[in-house]
């Protein structure tokens, strides 16, 4: 049967820097971490890429994802992808999707819903204490229900809403599984 071998398997992870964010300026975007130059596009900092979301707005969050179409000849499949982010005040994930060749949409989530995730727990040495904000981070993994066969490229897409307060949301990267296709 096609598909069911999943031999050769793979995982890549893209840093929180690599984020894409859709809708930009002061409108959608407010300042945060208690920097002002932040307005209108959020902050990237090694720890995390994080964003305030202004009260009543929508915006859309983009990770390309690195796609090994082959691999020795071979063709290959997405299993599943993986999102590290939290969420804080009003904001919430509203809906993930992945774009697969840039017009094939394919829902991961249902709309409105919050993702199922893990707690990823983080405890920084006592030396550097000091230095590490408080963090809630979570991981969602979402498995393809069948393994899509890559011709094209990938980004997986996130929209977060801040209905009746503004929020944030912090991103520490996004990450992609694949195999063979035979």
């Amino acid at each position: 049967m096609v598909g069911l071998n999943r031999r050769n398997t793979s995982t890549v992870w893209l840093p929180s820097a690599a984020v894409v964010l859709q809708e930009r300026g002061s409108d959608y975007i407010a300042a945060i971490d208690d920097a002002p130059w932040s307005q209108g596009h959020g902050f990237h900092r090694g720890f995390f890429s994080s964003f305030r979301i202004r009260a009543g707005k929508n915006v859309w969050f983009h990770f390309p994802l690195p796609t090994p179409t082959e691999a020795n000849g071979v063709q290959r499949a997405l299993d599943a992808v993986m999102l590290m982010w939290e969420v804080m005040d009003a904001a919430q994930i509203n809906w993930i999707v992945l774009q697969h060749g840039g017009m094939e949409r394919i829902p991961l989530t249902e709309i409105g819903n919050e993702p199922p995730f893990e707690n990823v727990p983080f405890d920084p040495p006592e030396l550097w204490r000091e230095y590490y904000p408080k963090v809630a981070r979570r991981l969602t993994r979402i498995a393809m229900e069948q393994p899509l066969p890559l011709r094209f490229g990938l980004q997986l897409s996130v929209g977060i809403q801040a209905a009746d307060g503004d929020g944030t949301v912090r991103f520490y990267g996004a990450g992609a599984a694949f195999s063979d296709y035979s």
